[in-house]
């Protein structure tokens, strides 16, 4: 398992199913709404913010 698997299923306790599943349905909003957006910054952003709850909610 990667680092982001291990990341999403730490966060919302999710199996490798669940996250496919619910990967697929905010995909197929985006598309409903006309397809993605550029938005260089928001990997790094989203990124950043998710490694942070990880660490957070890591017990020490």
């Amino acid at each position: 398992m990667n680092e982001m698997d291990e990341l999403l299923q730490r966060l919302y306790r999710n199996s490798d199913e669940d996250l496919l599943r619910e990967f697929k349905a905010a995909e197929a909003e985006v598309e409903a709404e006309g397809g993605p957006r550029p938005d260089p910054e928001g990997f790094e952003r989203l990124w950043k913010k998710m490694v942070s709850e990880f660490h957070k909610d890591r017990p020490r």
